[in-house]
């Protein structure tokens, strides 16, 4: 878990904890990549076997491929959700200079919603998930996640302990407010009644 605080840090804020990440599936990396792989790993392998002398085209053609797998496997690393103590942050990642994020606090969530279609979705359990923002036209949506129904319990679940732990600081801060007004009432009526006398 702290590698994934340190890779995600800069999206939390102070004293916010990851609880869980929630990625796309990892047969959508495979997919995605497996052009890269052919082209770029598999085929330069191939021409050096062929060609034993050309190493150092091979090795270069070699190396672009695992630029290419590495860059795969970023794009599907950081495009994920977020599970944290106070809400859910949803960070989009298209390329590696281009990242959007979008933070719903728990307690603005009104609806969570999952949908699976499809055959290899149904299969490999995996679909989109979706989270409405209270008052607002937003909503965060990650697509092809892995298992979206249990992503969808986990966040029910936090949620609801994160408003329980909020009505009880609540609740302690109130009484503290009401122990502290009565106390001080309670003393300025000591105080004025010798005057009144």
């Amino acid at each position: 878990m702290k590698v994934k605080y340190y890779l995600f840090s800069s999206h939390l804020d102070d004293n916010e904890e990851i609880l869980d990440v929630a990625h796309r599936h990892i047969f959508l990396l495979f997919k995605c990549s497996l052009k890269t792989f052919f082209f770029f790993v598999l085929l330069p392998i191939l021409f050096y076997l062929f060609f034993p002398q050309a190493i150092f085209i091979s090795l270069v053609w070699l190396g672009l491929g695992f630029l290419g797998m590495l860059y795969h496997f970023i794009d599907w690393y950081f495009d994920a959700w977020l599970i944290t103590n106070t809400g859910v942050i949803d960070i989009e990642r298209n390329g590696l200079f281009d990242r959007n994020s979008t933070r719903i606090e728990y307690h603005m969530i009104e609806g969570i919603a999952f949908n699976i279609k499809g055959f290899w979705q149904t299969v490999l359990n995996f679909g989109q998930i979706t989270i409405d923002k209270i008052g607002a036209s937003t909503t965060v949506i990650l697509d092809d996640a892995a298992s979206p129904k249990a992503i969808e319990r986990k966040i029910i679940r936090y949620q609801e302990q994160f408003v329980n732990e909020k009505s009880l600081r609540d609740h302690h801060t109130l009484k503290s407010m009401l122990s502290e007004m009565i106390a001080y009432h309670i003393q300025n009526e000591k105080i004025d009644l010798p005057n009144e006398e």
